[in-house]
């Protein structure tokens, strides 16, 4: 486990290149998943209207590795940093996706719930001060 000095948390937003379907994010999130477990990499997805807002951390090489993989993805444009910031703890110790329609289909499908959610207010929240912070 990293010390906590070598943990950070880096969140960007950016604009999908056309709508995605839910196959497609279930896609995004399944090679997510796997890559951030490989590289003890946690965080949150959130997808709201074409557009990404995340939040990653982990080891600072390791959310930097991420980030080079994540502005070399194809599927989203318009990737903009908001902030790398050192944290002494995670907040997202569980990699989630978190997207507008996502509570009917964990209602539907609970087998799903681990990693698919609708927005709650707090992730609402936080998508909304991610977009403020770009105006």
């Amino acid at each position: 486990m990293p010390k906590p000095k070598d943990l950070v948390e880096l969140s960007y937003l950016s604009e999908a290149v056309s709508d995605m379907s839910f196959l497609g994010l279930m896609r995004l999130l399944e090679s997510a998943r796997a890559f951030n477990q490989k590289n003890g990499v946690t965080g949150i997805l959130l997808y709201d209207n074409q557009q990404f807002g995340q939040i990653i951390e982990g080891e600072h090489a390791n959310v930097m590795k991420a980030w080079k993989r994540i502005q070399e993805d194809k599927r989203h444009h318009r990737v903009e940093l908001l902030e790398i910031r050192e944290i002494t703890e995670r907040n997202f110790p569980d990699w989630l996706l978190r997207f507008y329609g996502g509570e009917t289909l964990t209602r539907d499908y609970p087998a799903l719930a681990d990693m698919v959610g609708g927005m709650d207010k707090h992730s609402l929240a936080l998508m909304n001060k991610m977009r403020e912070s770009l105006s």
